[in-house]
């Protein structure tokens, strides 16, 4: 690994403020940060719960260019390198990874950046781990300090794995990425890729830990890593390892306390934590939030005021878009089929693209908040570790739960067999999770290819002209083949600088 990216200067004061230079595709210019030596950072609990505090801000807020907004940047690429997202034609942020283009180049500032924003975290995580001692005598306190450490530690690993190989059941001895379990320093030798068994080995043992040292912790704001959280990235895990049985009970454990959404709060915007169902999520104030840049702005598409002529106009980049095929995916009456309408107006920058209101940003600060889990996502496991158990009733109720808070009847389990539910479930997850980064993800762990089709879709605009609907306008591979299962174009590259700083990777 290049050390120069992967070394942390230990910092109370971690992550200085991004000095914005443009809104062009040039990189973002950072203040480096102040060096502390490692024992003043941990010699009390009030540095450590701040160390905490700014590792988490760091994933979720550092960005290397306007086009990548922290760890949600990585949700974006997710959600279009599927088939129910697109991007915008020109527009700027990720018009290249929706044709599979970046970060599937290992020579893109993406491809580092991803790579190295997860690693730098995994890194901040060993620090806590290594430099906090737990026995009996310890402090509670101190306990959830480290248990959350391990707890984010397990997070980067699990999205890792599941971004740079090829998903468990398809072969678990493959090599997939290295694995660092202690602070990385200049004299740190690089490590070889450990197998995708190896890694999910790891984390589970991680989240073993974590789960043994937070018992009792009581956040006070919903980004700090609890039991729930733990529970639900168990239940993330063992849904891709495809142990059912763990995976239905770490889900139900994860729910419990978080009760699914109605559809009014459906309809808010998908910018709080203060949402009873989110199990974690990123608050963020108007001088975090990147501004235009932003996961929120990436995604909303809804207009925020009007011009002098009544034209809509919109905060943000608005690049990433529904496609209609998608919207066919909703039952009438759903309360998520509501909040789609095209844009109408031949002026307003979305002309002819379906609006979603899924996500709004928060207005006039634009300091919305970032989902991470929610008791909906955890349910859905929950209802597909059952269908697969053979559990047919189990998981069709498990689903009316959810489709009751969308304004839907109840399904009967007599109308389905056991693919069918599961076939169902998974639609669910698509009309559900939209937007939220898990698309590549199920992808993967599926064995599955996108079905991008063009739109023949019409409607009539505000001037009376019939015209079509924008959607998808790329159906190939960057080769010109068709999207199948297993593709190379869906993993993550390891950078070309990791390749010529690692001389171990092919060890």
């Amino acid at each position: 690994m290049k050390l120069k990216f992967i070394y942390i200067l230990v910092a109370l004061s971690l992550f200085t403020s991004t000095l914005l230079t443009s809104c062009s595709d040039s990189f973002f210019e950072t203040s480096p940060a102040t060096l502390i030596t490692t024992p003043e950072v941990f010699s009390s609990e009030d540095n450590i719960d701040a160390f905490i505090n700014g590792a988490i801000r760091y994933l979720m807020e550092n960005s290397t260019s306007q086009d990548n907004p922290g760890l949600p940047a990585i949700f974006l690429t997710h959600e279009v390198m599927g088939e129910d997202a697109f991007a915008r034609d020109g527009r700027y942020g990720f018009r290249d990874s929706y044709p599979y283009r970046d970060p599937f180049d290992n020579t893109t500032r993406r491809a580092l950046f991803f790579w190295t924003l997860q690693y730098t975290s995994i890194d901040h995580a060993n620090n806590i781990i290594a430099n906090i001692d737990i026995d009996e005598s310890t402090k509670q306190s101190i306990k959830h300090l480290k248990g959350q450490a391990y707890a984010l530690r397990a997070y980067n690993y699990l999205n890792l794995v599941r971004q740079y190989q090829f998903t468990y059941v398809k072969d678990a001895n493959t090599k997939a990425i290295p694995v660092y379990t202690e602070p990385t320093t200049p004299s740190t030798n690089p490590n070889p890729l450990s197998t995708v068994s190896e890694v999910y080995d790891l984390i589970i043992k991680d989240l073993t830990e974590a789960e043994k040292l937070l018992p009792g912790f009581e956040r006070t704001v919903k980004n700090r890593p609890d039991i729930n959280v733990v529970y639900g990235l168990f239940a993330r895990t063992y849904l891709t390892l495809e142990n059912w049985e763990l995976a239905a009970e770490y889900a139900a454990r994860a729910r419990a306390g978080y009760p699914v959404m109605t559809p009014e709060q459906y309809t808010g915007g998908f910018n709080d934590v203060s949402n009873p169902e989110w199990i974690w999520g990123h608050p963020q104030t108007q001088t975090q939030n990147k501004g235009g840049a932003s996961y929120l702005a990436y995604i909303e598409t809804t207009p925020y005021t009007t011009d002098a002529n009544g034209t809509n106009l919109y905060y943000g980049y608005n690049s990433i878009m529904p496609d209609p095929h998608f919207i066919a995916l909703f039952d009438d009456g759903d309360i998520r089929k509501s909040l789609f309408e095209i844009a109408t107006q031949p002026a307003e920058a979305l002309y002819r693209h379906y609006r979603y209101k899924k996500f709004r940003n928060k207005y006039p600060n634009h300091d919305g908040h970032i989902v991470l889990m929610r008791s909906s996502e955890v349910l859905l496991i929950e209802a597909e570790s059952k269908a697969r158990l053979n559990d047919v009733n189990g998981a069709v109720g498990t689903l009316n739960e959810l489709r009751r808070n969308r304004n839907l009847s109840d399904l009967s389990a007599t109308d389905f067999d056991k693919e069918g539910i599961i076939d169902e479930i998974l639609l669910e997850r698509r009309r559900e999770l939209w937007g939220e980064g898990f698309r590549l993800y199920d992808i993967l762990r599926l064995q599955t290819a996108p079905v991008r089709r063009e739109t023949t879709e019409t409607f009539v605009d505000d001037e009376g002209r019939t015209v079509s609907v924008r959607g998808h306008w790329i159906t190939k591979f960057p080769d010109g083949t068709d999207l199948v299962p297993n593709s190379k174009y869906y993993l993550f590259p390891i950078p070309l600088n990791e390749i010529n700083n690692n001389p171990n990777l092919d060890k």
